[in-house]
C-alpha cells in the first residue's frame, strides 16, 4: 500500500514538472510567434476616410497684377493642378507667377475641363533682363488656407507656351512647408497574400496617427514627410476582406515598395 502511495506521488510530480515546462515552452514560442507577425488586422464595416491633412492659416494672397507698359514680350503656361489637390480645389483659388520678388502675370482663376480636372492659364510679363530668369509658381487654396511655392518652375523664354499640348503638372506639394520631404511610392504585392487583392483595395502610409499619404496598388503615390528621417507605417485596406492590416515594422520611403504580408 505505501509503495503504491509512493507512485501514485511520483506520477503526480512527473506531471506537474512536466506541466510546468509545457507552459514556459508555450509561452516562449506564442512570444517568438508574436514577435515575428508581420501585420495586425482589424475588421471595419465602412470604407476608411484616408487623408493628408495639408490645412493651414495662410491668408489669402494679394497679388497685384504687373504693369503691361513696362514689359515688352510674354510667354504662357497652362497649369494643370496635381491630383493630390484636385479634392480641395474652388472658385476662390488663386495662381501666380514670380520673378524674383515681383507678381508678373494677373492672378488666375481656376477653370474646369470636361473630365473635372482643374487648371489656370497664366500670361508672364517680362523684358530683355528676364531672359532665361527662373520664375516661380505661387498657388493659394482657399479650402485648405494653404499657400504652395515652387521655385525655378522653369525659365523665361520670350513668346514660349508651356502646357498647351502636354499636360503641364507640377508638383506642387513639394512647396508645402508643413511637409517639406516628398517621396513618391508605387506599391505592389507579394506573390502569396493572405487574401483576394481588389482594385479598389487602399494603401496609406502613417507616421503615427497623421496620414502621409494615399493611394492603391500599382499607381505612384505622392507621400509626405517632415524629415528625410522620418519612418513610414503601411496600412492597407481590403475592400473585399473588410479588413484594414497595418504592417508592424515602419519602412524608409523606396520608389517601389512591395508589402511584407
Amino acid at each position: 500500500m505505501k509503495k503504491t502511495n509512493c507512485t501514485q506521488w511520483s506520477v503526480c510530480r512527473l506531471t506537474l514538472i512536466l506541466t510546468a515546462v509545457l507552459t514556459i515552452v508555450w509561452g516562449c514560442s506564442s512570444s517568438e510567434d508574436d514577435s515575428t507577425q508581420k501585420y495586425t488586422s482589424v475588421a471595419t464595416s465602412t470604407t476608411p476616410a484616408w487623408a493628408v491633412d495639408l490645412s493651414g492659416s495662410d491668408p489669402a494672397p494679394t497679388w497685384t497684377a504687373p504693369d503691361p507698359s513696362l514689359y515688352w514680350s510674354s510667354m504662357y503656361i497652362m497649369v494643370k493642378l496635381q491630383d493630390e489637390l484636385l479634392p480641395y480645389s474652388s472658385t476662390d483659388d488663386r495662381m501666380a507667377v514670380f520673378i524674383g520678388n515681383e507678381c508678373r502675370t494677373v492672378p488666375a482663376i481656376r477653370n474646369l475641363d470636361k473630365d473635372g480636372n482643374a487648371f489656370f492659364v497664366l500670361k508672364i510679363r517680362g523684358g530683355d533682363s528676364d531672359r532665361d530668369a527662373a520664375i516661380e509658381l505661387r498657388y493659394y487654396s482657399a479650402t485648405l488656407r494653404r499657400l504652395f511655392v515652387l521655385d525655378a518652375i522653369s525659365t523665361f523664354v520670350p513668346e514660349r507656351t508651356i502646357g498647351n499640348i502636354d499636360d503641364f503638372v507640377p508638383p506642387l506639394l513639394r512647396g508645402c512647408t508643413k511637409y517639406p520631404v516628398q517621396d513618391v511610392i508605387t506599391v505592389t504585392l507579394p506573390p502569396n497574400m493572405p487574401f483576394t487583392p481588389a482594385d479598389t483595395d487602399l494603401v496609406a502610409f502613417f507616421v503615427g496617427n497623421d496620414c502621409r499619404g494615399v493611394g492603391t496598388v500599382g499607381k505612384p503615390i505622392t507621400v509626405l514627410r517632415t524629415t528625410a528621417e522620418e519612418l513610414l507605417q503601411v496600412r492597407y485596406y481590403s475592400t473585399r476582406q473588410s479588413v484594414i492590416y497595418t504592417m508592424t515594422q515602419p519602412v524608409l520611403p523606396t520608389s517601389q515598395l512591395t508589402i511584407d504580408f
